[in-house]
């Protein structure tokens, strides 16, 4: 057990104490042995304590992040300092939202951050209301495992794992925690690996043309069909777009893609396809310019317009969307299609490419600043892969 000494002509009470080894160790305590018997007995009390505290450190006994914590607050105690107050879990998670509502972060943004931010604080259970700086890797790890364990695709994993670091990672370099606890923490191999969406086939589209016939406000479906494969649009930026977007003079689309608005919100112009620009010749023009063209869809909202399309026109077209829940209601996890009306930006970037348009021109097209993103949207099938590689010449010996 530690015991203190005291070197001669030095008022320093000395621990002193065996490591692991077994090997004495002598160490200043740094407090003084000096006043009345009160105060030397008060000051003998707290040596002791830091110097069963040093012992503890020098066996290795203290090896998790939370008992490093709470010694260190033991010792700032001891040395009459107050501890910083620390949050719980639950509020450093409340205060971050908080603060990211204040951001004028997109609603999309933080809707996902509320998510993953309830989420993790519910797998914590009792530990939700301890300091945030006893938060430990293994928790970040569990709550990640506990996603992959659900059913949840790696990449919405991997999505909730980068969200999660984001607070971490502020409080770190304000100084107020010394580790990120989620920078460790890695997405199980084991995660269902996410479907890859697919493009349709030009039959396709005009099956799905005709389909919006036999539905409801198949005009405005029409209008979002055109849009979507002729320029990239998403169902948002698509069903969201006004006529004075439009400029029948220069046959132009001007307009500010939703998921790129916040970091880039420079309009992008594209041309109008001659088909974009027939249909809507034979649309009927408001008077009020600024008035959605497909006002039905846009009162629906981009989620329930997409589950339409899904549900109610590929089906009419006699397509199967390719869903991950083919009538097993005991499969986990978010329900996707590798066919949805997102499938209509990789038809027109894998159309474009099949027909020899350079990838610059593409990603100028789709709006893709990253080749890398752009290069998951190239689906060339093996004909068209067979047509280039026979332009090479044969090489005879």
């Amino acid at each position: 057990m530690a015991y203190l000494r005291k070197q001669p002509n030095c008022r320093n009470w000395i621990a002193c104490f065996l490591d692991r080894d077994g090997k004495l160790r002598n160490r200043s305590t740094k407090i003084r042995d000096a006043g009345n018997a009160k105060e030397r007995a008060d000051a003998k009390r707290k040596a002791q304590a830091t110097a069963e505290i040093f012992e503890r450190a020098a066996r290795g006994e203290l090896q998790r992040e939370a008992e490093l914590r709470d010694t260190f607050n033991e010792l700032l105690l001891l040395g009459g300092t107050t501890p910083p107050k620390s949050l719980t879990a639950s509020e450093f998670f409340a205060a971050w939202i908080e603060k990211a509502e204040r951001s004028g972060k997109p609603e999309t943004t933080l809707k996902r951050y509320r998510q993953v931010a309830r989420d993790f604080v519910t797998s914590l259970s009792d530990r939700a209301d301890s300091p945030i700086e006893q938060i430990e890797t293994a928790d970040t790890q569990g709550f990640v495992d506990g996603l992959a364990e659900k059913g949840l695709a790696k990449k919405t994993c991997s999505n909730a794992l980068k969200i999660l670091r984001i607070p971490f990672a502020e409080h770190c370099r304000l100084g107020k925690l010394q580790f990120n606890p989620a920078a460790a923490a890695e997405v199980s191999e084991t995660a269902r690996g996410s479907l890859e969406k697919q493009p349709f086939e030009l039959e396709q589209i005009k099956d799905i043309l005709k389909a919006c016939d036999l539905a409801d406000h198949g005009t405005e479906w029409k209008t979002a069909v055109h849009l979507a494969y002729y320029s990239a649009m998403r169902l948002g930026d698509a069903t969201g777009l006004t006529w004075d977007a439009i400029d029948f003079e220069e046959k132009t689309i001007c307009f500010v893609p939703q998921k790129t608005r916040r970091k880039s919100p420079k309009p992008i112009t594209l041309p109008m396809h001659s088909a974009v620009y027939d249909h809507f010749l034979g649309l009927t023009l408001p008077k009020d310019h600024k008035a959605k063209i497909t006002p039905e869809l846009s009162r629906l909202g981009t989620n329930w317009s997409s589950r339409i399309f899904t549900g109610k026109i590929l089906p009419l077209a006699g397509i199967d969307p390719k869903r991950t829940d083919p009538g097993d209601k005991s499969e986990k996890g978010r329900k996707v299609s590798q066919l949805s009306f997102h499938s209509f930006r990789h038809s027109l970037a894998s159309h474009l490419a099949a027909i020899g348009v350079p990838p610059e021109i593409r990603m100028k097209i789709t709006g893709h600043s990253d080749s890398k993103v752009h290069g998951n949207y190239s689906h060339l099938n093996v004909e068209t892969l067979r047509e280039n590689l026979s332009k090479l010449p044969a090489v005879k010996s």
